[in-house]
């Protein structure tokens, strides 16, 4: 114990929270290398690859610094962290914490839209030619969208944070106002609501966190269970996490325990599209309304293998140390503009490439310059974005300018038990919960 309640240091503090967006950031590539890979390297990401170099890589871990839906389910958990610390500690009413939260996505959705729009005017449906040269139906179907004012805006607001879209599991409730997923300009739109509604779930667990200890516990176990199929479930995870103050505190000595929490998780993501044992299957397929709509099988072992990961990860000092380095704590800021840019990208500047090389080269030597390409405009295309982003993130924060109110002391006096964290830690937590909140990405 005497270990565990070691005193934090203001000037150690940063660097246990710091290295959570290092995390972010690595992520944000792992999601920008599937999407590339999946328009010009297809067999790297197929479930059964025709090549036996794709087939070793696929079923290797090296799968997993590609495997973007993994990296998804880590974002859904941090958010679950740092928003946990921001809303606990903020006193503005909850309506106008869900209003911040709205202009915090939504502004940068609808900016990226308009962008992606832009790009298609410029571009046409280039990833269509591209994708009928490859024989790759999955890359010719994506930008199937009606290019108008009305579905700029639709897909930037409404479909991006409120509707989500009618071919992805746990949207029924919502089907009759829904659109496919192919029909909008950026794909990956497709976390954001799940983002917004988990944003919306952390916020009622800090109420409940306030007002009563069993409530908060009652609300806990209840969510957990009904979402346990389901990507809102990583929410409660980093709410739970974040509860324990498990990111702030010094890792423990039980490295062979967190090794191994690294390894089951991997294991589980890389086998994920391969096999699924029977009893998650009969899980996410059971008709049951008792539960949250399911995914599918292969995703929900990947959000549960993204779990184990980033618990083993957060008690790991070695880890902790190589994230907390500044260049990659600086280059994470870049995570959310890279994840709202690279699919117009792919779909447009990238495929275009690929169409126009392959009149004077190699298709194989197309694909890879098309990735080139992809990584290079998305890199550039970020950076440009980081003002929006950052003006979001300012205009967000005037709804939640007001006094700071007491944190949930019950909930830190049952959960945080003999180990506690002084309200330093907490406050240099909370503040970079405010900067660094957002979006998978």
């Amino acid at each position: 114990m005497s270990r565990l309640a070691a005193p934090f240091s203001p000037g150690a503090s940063l660097p246990r929270i710091a290295y959570l967006e290092s995390i972010r950031g690595l992520a944000a590539i792992q999601v920008l290398l599937l999407h590339l890979l999946s328009a010009f390297l297809p067999e790297l990401v197929a479930s059964s690859p025709s090549s036996m170099i794709a087939a070793t890589i696929h079923a290797s871990p090296l799968s997993f610094l590609y495997d973007g839906y993994s990296a998804v389910y880590v974002f859904f958990c941090l958010s679950g962290y740092v928003l946990t610390r921001s809303f606990e500690r903020k006193g503005c009413s909850p309506a106008l914490q869900i209003l911040a939260r709205a202009v915090r996505l939504g502004l940068p959705a609808l900016a990226a839209t308009v962008f992606a729009a832009a790009l298609m005017l410029m571009f046409g449906r280039a990833n269509a030619e591209a994708g009928r040269i490859l024989g790759s139906a999955w890359l010719s179907g994506q930008w199937d969208v009606d290019l108008s004012v009305l579905s700029i805006l639709r897909d930037g607001t409404l479909n991006a944070l409120l509707l989500g879209y009618r071919d992805l599991p746990a949207g029924t409730l919502l089907a009759p106002w829904q659109t496919e997923l192919s029909h909008s300009f950026v794909v990956p739109f497709w976390t954001l609501s799940i983002e917004f509604q988990g944003s919306i779930l952390i916020l009622f667990l800090c109420w409940c966190a306030r007002r009563s200890w069993w409530l908060w516990l009652a609300v806990m176990i209840a969510g957990t269970l009904f979402t346990i199929r389901s990507a809102h479930v990583c929410f409660f995870v980093g709410h739970l996490l974040a509860s324990a103050h498990y990111a702030e505190r010094p890792p423990s000595h039980r490295r062979l325990t967190a090794t191994a929490l690294v390894v089951a998780g991997l294991h589980c993501c890389v086998l994920a599209d391969v096999w699924q044992p029977g009893w998650l299957i009969r899980l996410c397929s059971s008709e049951t309304q008792w539960l949250l709509a399911g995914q599918f099988a292969p995703m929900q072992q990947k959000a549960y293998g993204a779990m184990l990961i980033l618990a083993g990860v957060m008690d790991l000092r070695s880890w902790r140390t190589v994230l907390a380095r500044p260049m990659l704590v600086a280059l994470s800021k870049f995570s959310f503009p890279l994840y709202l840019v690279h699919w117009p990208i792919m779909c447009g500047p990238a495929s275009a490439a690929f169409v126009a090389l392959t009149a004077f080269v190699d298709t194989r030597l197309a694909q890879l310059c098309a990735i080139a390409v992809g990584i290079a405009a998305s890199a550039a295309a970020s950076v440009v974005f980081l003002t929006i982003d950052r003006y979001a993130v300012r205009l967000s924060s005037r709804f939640r300018r007001s006094p700071v109110v007491r944190p949930a002391s019950i909930l830190r006096a049952h959960i945080a038990g003999p180990f506690p964290v002084p309200a330093e830690a907490l406050a240099t937590a909370s503040d970079q919960a405010e900067r660094y909140s957002h979006s998978p990405g």
